[in-house]
């Protein structure tokens, strides 16, 4: 058994989450506590770092007054807190927080979700993977079109779309069960093979 004090306290803490598996108990409840204990004391730890090196030393170090325009946006935040009356401060940079999530949202969507996937489809078709990818994409895509006049061939392809969906999904549903069970096995590992080395590998 190794003498390493953070396997040993990675391990207990393992079976004290894992314990909620049998029942909700007082150990399970400990760990909860301690993860939103320590989840808000990363949050302090950071927000404090981040005031100092992007308020406090651009400003009062490098002189850069427009840094105080972020953190008098962000003391704005706590209007509601100090008074009734000026609540309604709060709505300013809660604008400017969505007016620049927005912008950003939509210019990441576009080229993630457009861009990208129009020149993942405009492959030349010399490879198998580009041919599925190609008739893929107009199966998934007719299987969207409501404008049109149903047609013998506007119906096989959406049904051909549907199953493709249908594979997508599936598949990103069983990676995201495999990442889970990845968790997991790391976790069984940690116990019974760093820890009590019952897993002989």
């Amino acid at each position: 058994m190794t003498s390493d004090p953070k396997i040993w306290v990675a391990s207990i803490l393992t079976i004290m989450a894992y314990s909620y598996l049998y029942k909700e108990n007082q150990f399970y409840k400990a760990v909860e506590h301690l993860y939103v204990g320590v989840a808000a004391g990363y949050t302090v730890v950071m927000g404090y770092t981040n005031l100092q090196s992007k308020v406090w030393q651009p400003l009062v170090t490098e002189g850069r007054w427009w840094a105080l325009l972020p953190a008098v946006l962000g003391l704005l935040l706590f209007a509601p807190y100090v008074s009734r009356s000026h609540s309604w401060l709060r709505r300013i940079p809660v604008a400017v927080i969505a007016g620049i999530g927005a912008a950003l949202g939509a210019r990441t969507a576009v080229t993630a979700q457009f861009i990208q996937q129009l020149r993942a489809a405009m492959a030349p078709l010399t490879t198998v993977d580009n041919v599925i990818i190609a008739i893929g994409t107009v199966a998934t895509l007719s299987y969207f079109i409501f404008t049109v006049r149903s047609t013998p061939v506007l119906k096989a392809g959406a049904e051909a779309g549907k199953w493709v969906i249908m594979v997508t999904l599936g598949a990103a549903f069983g990676a995201g069960i495999m990442g889970r069970i990845s968790l997991l096995i790391g976790r069984i590992f940690l116990v019974f093979k760093d820890w009590i080395p019952l897993i002989k590998i």
